[in-house]
């Protein structure tokens, strides 16, 4: 298991860890880098399951480390986050709470894909009752630079969106109601979903960040009442035709409100911030 740089920068970014400037802190209740294993990644069988491989298996360095994991195609990797309901279980009535799910996942822009090849992306929340409630997705798409459309046209690129549907009968990535966003260099990216109320309502920011945590963009869903809100349910490529989509560093953490000493604060921010300048991460 791995708190990586770059995710604590993401965290930040997002205001999930004590010192950022909304004044929130995090309990991590899951995290996995695939180090060690595949926990929290093995635990529906057969496809649904991920596959742990080292760095530089099909030309893709892990993110961090020695290993990372790929999803298969169709309906691809699913994991529970350690466990439904902020581990409870399944099934299991559950309060609410601010929590963020986070994943590394590597868009290779000079692969061998063919023009529109997808995957979608979900982070998905229970009811109060413990059981699924909504999808939260990022739908995902490669185009080529014969694509002379939506954003990026004329370059090969990633685009992105999001939206509460999955699979190519439901969703599109170059949706023009959906702010998408194009994507042209290859590396990893933190695709991270924050979970939090909002006048009584649930919110869902749905935010992409670079190798280095810098914002890219954040779609905002949600509203159903927060009464009826639960935990957390799956992460889940719930659609996927990419031969090799690898991701890596997952978590899932709790966010609780605080109110730090002001001096401490800063000098928690400023030491956080500065961590990705001082590791070297690999480059394409």
């Amino acid at each position: 298991m791995k708190f990586s740089c770059k995710t604590i920068a993401a965290a930040l970014a997002a205001g999930t860890l004590l010192g950022a400037s909304t004044g929130v802190s995090a309990t991590v209740l899951y995290a996995n880098g695939f180090e060690t294993n595949t926990a929290g990644w093995d635990v529906f069988g057969g496809g649904l399951n991920a596959t742990r491989v080292a760095t530089g298996t099909g030309g893709v360095p892990s993110a961090d480390g020695a290993f990372h994991a790929q999803s298969g195609t169709a309906s691809g990797a699913a994991g529970n986050w350690g466990g439904y309901n902020f581990g409870a279980g399944n099934a299991v009535p559950t309060a609410f709470q601010s929590y963020t799910t986070s994943i590394d996942v590597y868009l290779d822009v000079g692969g061998p894909w063919s023009n529109d090849t997808r995957f979608d992306f979900s982070s998905a929340i229970n009811n109060a009752s413990g059981i699924f409630l909504r999808d939260f997705v990022f739908n995902a798409g490669f185009y080529d630079a014969a694509d002379m459309t939506g954003p990026g046209a004329g370059s090969d690129r990633f685009v992105v969106s999001a939206s509460n549907n999955a699979g190519r009968a439901n969703s599109f990535p170059k949706n023009p109601g959906r702010d998408p966003v194009a994507i042209s260099t290859t590396g990893w990216y933190t695709f991270q979903h924050v979970f939090y109320e909002d006048g009584g309502l649930l919110a869902v920011d749905l935010s992409i960040l670079d190798d280095v945590g810098a914002l890219l963009n954040t779609w905002s869903l949600g509203g159903d009442a927060i009464a009826n809100v639960g935990g957390n349910r799956y992460g889940w490529f719930a659609s996927n035709e990419f031969s090799t989509l690898a991701f890596d560093n997952t978590s899932l953490s709790t966010n609780a409100a605080a109110v730090p000493e002001p001096t401490s604060m800063w000098l928690l921010g400023a030491g956080l911030l500065g961590l990705p300048l001082a590791r070297q991460r690999r480059k394409t």
